[in-house]
């Protein structure tokens, strides 16, 4: 039976059975052999699915990841949303760019804020670094970059003064369009941000200076 897999995993697959093979792993080892032999019979390399490596970079594609990665991220944290991870697969599928061609762009952007971040299960190679998620980070680095534009949210003045805990009921104002006037209730406390449960059941990540405190 055939089995579709990229060239980029079906590699990760080889690497991971010699690392094994070399710890003393005696099934790594009978499924490595085979796999090699497979593949210089041509039996496996014919069944798997290379990424299209003349597939020209989109125009512009920093400026499309860096707009799919704040939306994705806004999605989870809000305004505060410099330096969240978000995954490659999110961004590939949202973008709608194969995996493996999504990870060739990333090797090509030079970007002094975007960073590369290696995840705890399977990761891609991008120039030589194993990575699975990535993020923006804020100034002073963002400056530096030809791209993101995006100019730094200044947090209403009176944020820092306002100090929400656990359990505390709250009201969404008008700083956050997409909530405003919702009501809930404080689950947890996140530096200057925090998650409120809604009224309607939404979970949502919101800056101190987009809540107003429901006095009991």
């Amino acid at each position: 039976m055939a089995v579709n897999i990229s060239e980029s995993l079906f590699e990760q697959v080889l690497e991971y059975l010699r690392v094994k093979t070399e710890a003393g792993d005696r099934v790594a080892k009978s499924l490595l052999k085979s796999l090699e032999t497979a593949t210089t019979e041509s039996v496996s390399v014919s069944a798997v699915a290379k990424p299209n490596h003349d597939e020209p970079i989109p125009p512009q594609f920093g400026q499309m990841l860096f707009d799919t990665w704040n939306e994705l991220a806004d999605l989870q944290v809000g305004e505060n949303c410099w330096s969240y991870p978000v995954m490659f697969e999110d961004l590939a599928e949202t973008m709608e760019i194969a995996i493996d061609d999504f990870v060739r762009y990333v090797a090509t952007v030079q970007i002094g804020s975007l960073q590369l971040i290696q995840g705890r299960g399977y990761n891609y190679q991008v120039n030589g670094q194993q990575a699975a998620s990535l993020t923006f980070h804020s100034a002073p680095t963002l400056r530096k970059a030809a791209i993101p534009n995006l100019a730094d949210k200044k947090p209403d003045p009176k944020a820092a003064s306002r100090v929400f805990k656990v359990g505390d009921r709250v009201c969404v104002n008008a700083n956050r369009q997409q909530y405003a006037n919702h009501m809930g209730v404080v689950e947890k406390v996140i530096s200057v941000s925090c998650r409120v449960k809604l009224d309607n059941g939404w979970t949502a990540f919101l800056p101190n200076h987009c809540l107003d405190l429901i006095e009991s």
